[in-house]
């Protein structure tokens, strides 16, 4: 990693920016990679999720708002199979096919029918098992399940694509 480090990032126990690159220490076997505003969710092959970077909003899951400039396990969230970031928001998806989710849920990104901002993660509303990919944006969240795309939060500009700007 390289770049700003305001807020720990970088993932190299520090908040001092580089301008070349050097490896995250700490981490080994990680398949799936994504960094939100400033923070990054990681995927280990071994299914267990490890964050790292800002926390003000609640997005690496850990139960504080505290920020972690070194990548640390999400506690209790096992058997995960992809991470997806969103602009101050986390999510994982389980093997059981459950979507999780945590951190900044202004628009109702979380899925959760709140806009309550939880700092640990939580299953996205109707605890559906069958999902099979994520992506997020600024303020919105999408998933697929049963080949039909499901999308959530924030809907300014349509992004949601109900035909309307309603969140």
């Amino acid at each position: 990693a390289w770049g700003g480090n305001s807020f720990g990032q970088l993932g190299d126990g520090t908040t001092t920016a580089r301008l070349a690159p050097a490896p995250v220490s700490g981490l080994t076997d990680i398949i799936d990679l994504h960094g939100g505003r400033e923070h990054v969710v990681a995927l280990r092959s071994d299914g267990t999720v490890w964050v790292w970077g800002s926390n003000v909003e609640g997005q690496l899951g850990l139960g504080t708002s505290a920020n972690s400039p070194s990548p640390v396990p999400v506690p209790g969230l096992t058997s995960v199979v992809a991470v997806e970031t969103g602009h101050n928001h986390s999510l994982a998806l389980r093997a059981d096919g459950t979507v999780w989710a945590w951190g900044l849920n202004s628009d109702g990104q979380l899925g959760n029918a709140s806009t309550n901002e939880p700092t640990l993660p939580g299953t996205v509303l109707n605890n559906w098992t069958d999902w099979t990919s994520l992506t997020a944006g600024y303020s919105h969240t999408c998933g697929l399940r049963s080949g039909v795309a499901y999308c959530w939060g924030s809907n300014t500009n349509g992004q949601v694509g109900r035909g309307n700007t309603t969140r």
